[in-house]
């Protein structure tokens, strides 16, 4: 933790005597400032990997059956790393490419057995495979069977259950305010700042993490008024270490009652 000196005043015998002493720092430095901040946030991540998504998506045509969307996939380079659900309505694969990791969601009709539906969505809930793929950046086998506890990795899952979050936090978060009173207002709501990705006159980004549920606050500040102008609160996809490991610690924690 940073110190920061500052200079008591004592009254000795009648005389002012400025003293020397040495404070802890506020609170908010404790928070890791991230290194690479373009690598942690989701506003420049989605923006740098948009085009790579659209063409999996074009490549990924619906009215063709199960294996042909994991021979497209290996044909574009993308490794299956999870199957979290094959059903024979709806089968989830996690895939990597590089750093990149999308999770595939294929709508099938029961009775065509053809795909109806392909949804491609940024990969936020990673399973442990996935996770070392993206680490290792090694090929790896299909996978022998589907996710445990899928609902716990599964996007379109856990997208649907932490929609109210979001929308609270976004409600809570009224723009027209300092950059202070959103670090205020987020750990009054019980919300940890776990990582300042950006914090610039007219953009401040920080990661935020509050039991299992990760999101990325980004707000747009005017630099006449310092007020906050636009607020966005998105889903926590690429996560900073700090983030991780405070989700790391929450899971163990629940893991042990």
């Amino acid at each position: 933790m940073k110190a920061r000196n500052i200079v008591l005043t004592i009254f000795l015998g009648g005389v002012v005597l400025p003293v020397s002493a040495t404070m802890p720092a506020a609170a908010a430095d404790k928070v890791e400032r991230s290194r690479d901040a373009s690598r942690f946030s989701d506003r420049d991540m989605v923006r740098d990997t948009k085009d790579e998504k659209e063409q999996l998506e074009k490549a990924l045509k619906t009215g063709e059956e199960k294996e042909f969307y994991r021979r497209e996939l290996e044909k574009a380079g993308f490794m299956i790393t999870s199957v979290n659900y094959d059903k024979p309505d709806y089968v989830e694969y996690e895939v990597v490419k590089g750093k990149n990791s999308y999770e595939v969601q294929i709508d099938f009709d029961k009775n065509s057995h053809k795909a109806k539906k392909v949804d491609v969505a940024f990969n936020a809930w990673q399973t442990e495979a996935t996770e070392r793929a993206l680490g290792q950046n090694k090929k790896v086998a299909f996978p022998k069977g589907t996710t445990a506890n899928p609902e716990r990795y599964s996007d379109r899952d856990r997208a649907r259950s932490s929609k109210d979050d979001e929308k609270q936090l976004e409600q809570a978060l009224k723009t027209g305010e300092s950059k202070d009173f959103y670090r205020k207002e987020l750990e009054k709501m019980g919300w940890k700042i776990t990582s300042v990705n950006y914090d610039k006159a007219d953009y401040a980004e920080f990661e935020v993490v509050k039991g299992q549920q990760s999101y990325e606050v980004q707000i747009d500040i005017d630099k006449n008024s310092h007020k906050a102008k636009k607020i966005d609160v998105v889903t926590n996809i690429w996560r900073a270490d700090a983030t991780k490991k405070a989700l790391d610690q929450t899971t163990t924690t629940q893991s042990r009652r």
